[in-house]
């Protein structure tokens, strides 16, 4: 009887499990990565293009915000009778709009939601860093007078009558992109009438104008 209960015991043992070899492995091979740094070179390739080719149109974009900005001064001046400028911060890529008449009730601005919350009641800033664009950013290069081909000024001024105090042309650069995809677009302002257009688009600035925007870089 215990010999039978022995082989029964022996009989019914659970065989001890073996270790199976592990069959994963820790890391790429050298073909893989070269593999994959391939396809990463050629999806680049595909989508880089796509997201640079679209420069113009965010050029053209910024534009018509400036060109707004523009011509609400000059509706206020005409309508308020008084005189309202909008003062350039190429360094900070704004622009901000103020009233410079003499008539201190026109001080405080209009309501505006487009105005900055860090804003005063007498400023209303536009920050191009802020439009609802993609990268990259659209960038104030410059603002000029076109006196003997270009000197900078540092703002622009509407009359009531619409016109511009000063007696040349107003010419604000906008920049986008960089290297070999970079491209400039001015927004143009007429004197006499204090119209706003928007200029030719660019790959290269002016002389003058790429002086000027050299210095507003510098002191950026």
């Amino acid at each position: 009887m215990v010999r039978f209960l022995h082989c029964v015991n022996r009989g019914s043992r659970t065989p001890a499990r073996r270790h199976q070899p592990f069959s994963g492995r820790g890391g790429l091979t050298l073909v893989e990565i070269l593999l994959t740094i391939a396809i990463l070179g050629i999806i680049a390739a595909v989508v880089l293009p796509q997201l640079t080719s679209d420069i113009p149109e965010r050029l053209t974009a910024a534009a018509q915000v400036v060109i707004s900005d523009l011509e609400y001064a000059r509706s206020l001046a005409v309508a308020n009778n008084s005189k309202y400028k909008i003062t350039f911060d190429p360094g900070q890529n704004r622009y901000y709009l103020q009233h410079s008449g003499t008539n201190a009730v026109l001080t405080t601005l209009p309501y505006s939601p487009f105005r900055l919350a860090s804003d005063s009641a007498d400023r209303q800033t536009t920050d191009l860093g802020r439009l609802p664009l993609p990268a990259p950013t659209v960038r104030l290069v410059a603002a000029a007078r076109m006196q003997s081909g270009g000197q900078t000024t540092p703002d622009i001024e509407f009359t009531s009558l619409g016109n511009t105090t000063s007696t040349y042309e107003t010419q604000i650069w906008l920049a986008c992109g960089s290297g070999n995809n970079q491209r400039f677009l001015p927004v143009l302002v007429n004197p006499v009438t204090g119209l706003v257009t928007t200029g030719t688009l660019t790959t290269t600035l002016p002389s003058a104008i790429a002086t000027i925007a050299s210095m507003n870089a510098g002191g950026s």
